[in-house]
């Protein structure tokens, strides 16, 4: 009889107050969470109204600044914190970007920091990064007649004429010396030249990134903004 009372006992459900734990547990790390996002929203405010900048806490509009990578990943994808103004007379927008994939268990959300300045006229769409030992030998892109930029950069274009437009001889010799330009990834695409890297926003990070982005616009030969 006590052996029956026993299994019965040890096989059963917890106790009620280890449920009411859990729920206090979990409710707890949710406030919290929520109070940290308060203050980080509360901080953000201050610091676009001193730099003349809108913020938004979510704005998913920005989701649709891009249709290549990161942007066309996964699902769930969301803009956070995020910012536009002017800045050195360009329009810049600044945000973190977010998405998911996979769900339940097998669910992951990957962010990224995205900074975009807005171009005088729309343009194709014009890809830079850089080669590795997987494009080199699957991935097609555009070659030049600078062999040494060949080799180090992946340039990525449906318009042809608007890639070498851009990437002159001028533009590839900049490109192979300055240290962000063989660094970072940057993309024109339609009204924006934007550049991306993995991980949270960082506010102290993002003129440094309009800078670089600016250096790029001013390679841009005046004839390109007037082609069709």
């Amino acid at each position: 009889m006590n052996e029956t009372l026993l299994a019965s006992s040890s096989s059963g459900d917890m106790p009620w107050w280890a449920y009411v734990l859990c729920l206090i547990v979990v409710g707890a790390g949710a406030y919290f969470a929520w109070r940290a996002r308060q203050k980080k929203i509360a901080m953000y405010r201050a610091w676009a109204a001193q730099y003349g900048f809108h913020y938004e806490p979510s704005d998913n509009s920005v989701t649709g600044l891009s249709t290549e990578d990161p942007f066309n990943e996964g699902h769930s994808r969301k803009g956070i914190d995020v910012f536009r103004g002017m800045y050195k007379n360009v329009h810049v927008v600044f945000f973190q970007y977010q998405y998911s994939t996979g769900s339940g268990k097998e669910r992951k959300t990957f962010n990224h920091q995205v900074v975009a300045i807005g171009l005088p006229t729309a343009r194709p769409l014009l890809d830079i990064g850089q080669e590795n030992f997987l494009t080199k030998r699957f991935a097609k892109d555009i070659d030049f007649e600078n062999q040494a930029f060949n080799d180090f950069f992946r340039i990525k274009s449906p318009n042809r004429r608007f890639a070498y437009d851009i990437i002159h001889p001028r533009t590839m010799e900049w490109m192979l010396q300055d240290q962000r330009a063989r660094s970072y990834p940057w993309r024109f695409e339609g009204p924006w030249l934007m550049t991306f890297r993995s991980g949270a926003l960082k506010l102290e990070e993002v003129f440094f990134y309009a800078d670089f982005l600016i250096d790029v616009l001013a390679q841009v030969p005046r004839h390109v903004w007037s082609n069709n």
